[in-house]
């Protein structure tokens, strides 16, 4: 390859590289202005609230209830309807240009080609992979049906991605942390294997490569079938066969064309070159993002006020299912008009650190209970001090102190009776 095509190919690099430390950065100082530091020319928002499928996973519950999943935010949505807007242009090439779990898959991905060859990504024949690379609809459906099912985003427990960029923070799991190893040490002998088998997101985006505006095309009149095309591929698609790829696993990366490694001029061709496509990114997405604000859509922090009821007899009033972690004490007290020394009574708070005190401490304050403690529990007491609906098929579970709260109000039916008693959590202390 000569030195201008060299040029030319690390455009999408230098773009990795930028979406990569901007997630980063973002992340980090998410982490420290929850500690009270941080810096004011850097975005605080946390990772759930830039990642586009945080808005596929709220989907169900804002059709149904009107809020989002806790930890989810507006600026989710807004990103998710980018993404899918320059996906029907391009189709999934926020896989192949911008996702920063994806970048280093790949990163990763070229010392195993150093270190092991034309072995690399080949371990897998051919007649498997093509069965395995359906799994990750598998998981998007299981994401959905489980979000769906729980009201909560279960799929952060065990999201490498999220994993990563939690590294430093107790918010990481440790299913994360154990498929984030696996398909690191994968990539060394696998290109991008999370995004070959297994991303939930990159199945949604892959769809929209069946019916994408700008397609790449292979010009079967001047092919000289030297099958450097589908080498070059990292999601193993065959492109010589190909006259327009349509394959819901390429990521757009352009790295099976003319420009990059077919050695026929105009054979293998994307008609868009890769210093329009990022300029088109950057374009789209942040200006996306622009007019978003503008129009006051963009919201990467909670505004600490719950959602209200749409219909019905609550019709105006706050809805406790939308109580998010990062909501104080004080805040709930506030919203639902709740005596401020309940919540401290019901939860075994220290009465000087209930203005500041969040929901999401008490899983750390009582992680040593046999059942959960958190910011279901309190919206479960809220909704049962307050009288307001709540989904009793949910297993959440209260403290003693809650309990008697809840029983001494008096206003309880039998049927919320019976489930609190039955989901009382007994107070050990160490």
């Amino acid at each position: 390859m000569n030195k201008k095509l060299k040029k030319k190919s690390n455009i999408r690099l230098i773009t990795q590289i930028i979406l990569f430390i901007v997630v980063l950065l973002i992340t980090i100082n998410h982490t420290l202005a929850e500690k009270g530091g941080g810096f004011s020319f850097i975005p605080s928002a946390s990772l759930h609230a830039i990642c586009p499928f945080g808005g596929v996973e709220s989907i169900y519950r804002f059709i149904t209830v009107g809020s989002l999943l806790q930890k989810i935010h507006e600026s989710s949505f807004v990103l998710m309807f980018i993404g899918l807007v320059v996906a029907a242009f391009f189709g999934a090439v926020f896989c192949g240009w911008l996702c920063p779990f994806g970048s280093i898959q790949e990163w990763i991905g070229k010392i195993g080609r150093k270190l092991l060859g034309r072995k690399y990504n080949s371990f897998i024949p051919y007649k498997y992979d093509k069965y395995l690379r359906y799994l990750r609809y598998l998981a998007l459906a299981w994401v959905i049906y489980i979000t769906a099912v729980t009201g909560k985003l279960a799929f952060s427990d065990i999201d490498p991605y999220s994993a990563l960029f939690h590294l430093w923070t107790d918010e990481v799991a440790l299913g994360g942390i154990i498929i984030l190893i696996i398909v690191l040490i994968d990539s060394l002998f696998i290109e991008r294997p999370w995004c070959k088998y297994l991303c939930p997101y990159g199945a949604i985006l892959g769809i929209t490569n069946k019916f994408r505006i700008f397609k790449i095309r292979r010009h079967e009149n001047t092919c000289i079938s030297c099958n450097a095309c589908n080498k070059s591929c990292p999601m193993n698609i065959n492109v010589a066969s190909s006259s327009i790829i349509k394959e819901h696993q390429c990521i757009a990366c352009m790295k099976c064309t003319s420009e990059e490694s077919c050695p026929v001029k105009n054979t293998v061709e994307f008609k868009i070159n890769k210093k329009f496509m990022a300029l088109t990114l950057i374009v789209l997405f942040f200006g996306g993002i622009e007019v978003s604000k503008s129009l006051d859509l963009w919201q990467t922090e909670s505004s600490k006020v719950p959602v209200a009821f749409k219909e019905g007899a609550f019709k105006g009033e706050f809805n406790p299912a939308d109580i998010r972690g990062s909501y104080s004490f004080s805040n709930v007290s506030q919203s639902f008009d709740i005596p401020l020394n309940a919540l401290v009574e019901a939860f075994v708070v220290d009465e000087k650190e209930a203005q500041t005190f969040k929901n999401k401490d008490l899983e750390t304050k009582y992680a040593n209970l046999p059942n959960e403690i958190g910011t279901g529990s309190v919206r479960l007491f809220v909704a049962l001090y307050k009288g307001l609906p709540y989904d009793l098929n949910e297993d959440t579970y209260l403290l003693e102190p809650a309990v008697k709260i809840l029983k001494e109000k008096g206003s309880l039916t039998e049927e919320q009776i019976k489930y609190i008693d039955n989901h009382v959590v007994n107070l050990v202390t160490k």
